[in-house]
């Protein structure tokens, strides 16, 4: 007599992180053309369409990073989001965020356990009872943990791309108008040793930046990131255009 295989509800079999290099592999490669399962797989590193590679294409489907149906697939407007962006961005957190919800049993995990508290021994539990078989509850608790942390650290690097700011400064990027400041920044007002001061007149009013007086490569990106996305807030604000000369 034939016995039939037990079989486990479906869940992403690699985590968030391993899933946005396979994308980024397979748009490398063919950008978002649509191509053959096969010819992802491929790109992916993988000879042929067998289990595991079939397993990685599905994972993928779950994420949201591919799309298609039948033997055709491409990478998804929301990896390309992820894609095209650098960690501290907010479109590429925010994008993270969006994929990291779209498998059924990770935002089902969610709702039972808010922002993956639950221990691993608890959700381990819960999936047994969902008829996971052992190895398989193994195998989705371990891209469940990933893609959690996954979405913790692209959080921290978006906050860490955000200095300090003033509390004024603050409230403008938040729902005031840009014109509006309930507390302007003084140029009197005195700057900490090892600090320098750049105020810029506009006929609203001015702006004041204080900023270490030596900064590290890294903080200078920080700083550019930040004042970029500022930007983009002040323009929308003001009703400007992006510039499509890639300036400003």
């Amino acid at each position: 007599m034939a016995v039939s295989k037990a079989r486990s509800p479906s869940y992403p079999a690699i985590g968030l992180k391993e899933a946005i290099e396979k994308a980024d592999a397979v748009y490398r490669n063919d950008y978002q053309n649509q191509v053959p399962r096969a010819v992802a797989a491929k790109h992916m590193g993988y000879a042929s369409l067998n289990g595991k590679s079939l397993g990685v294409l599905s994972a993928l489907l779950k994420f949201g990073l591919l799309e298609g149906r039948g033997d055709n697939t491409r990478v998804s407007d929301l990896a390309l989001r992820i894609i095209a962006h650098s960690p501290g961005e907010p479109e590429r957190a925010d994008a993270i965020r969006e994929a990291s919800t779209r498998p059924e049993l990770f935002t089902e995990l969610d709702k039972r356990y808010p922002d993956g508290k639950g221990s691993d021994a608890a959700i381990r539990s819960y999936l047994l009872t969902q008829k996971f078989i052992p190895q398989a509850a193994e195998s989705a608790l371990r891209s469940y943990r990933e893609t959690k942390t996954l979405v913790e650290t692209e959080c921290a690097a978006y906050d860490s791309a955000q200095p300090d700011a003033p509390d004024d400064m603050q409230t403008t990027l938040d729902p005031s108008p840009l014109t509006s400041s309930p507390h302007p920044a003084s140029p009197t007002t005195p700057v900490g040793e090892g600090f320098r001061r750049a105020i810029f007149d506009l006929s609203e009013g001015e702006v004041v930046i204080t900023f270490p007086e030596e900064m590290s490569p890294e903080s200078v990106g920080d700083l550019h990131d930040y004042l970029a996305t500022f930007m983009k807030k002040a323009r929308r604000e003001a009703g400007v255009p992006e510039p499509t000369n890639g300036k400003g």
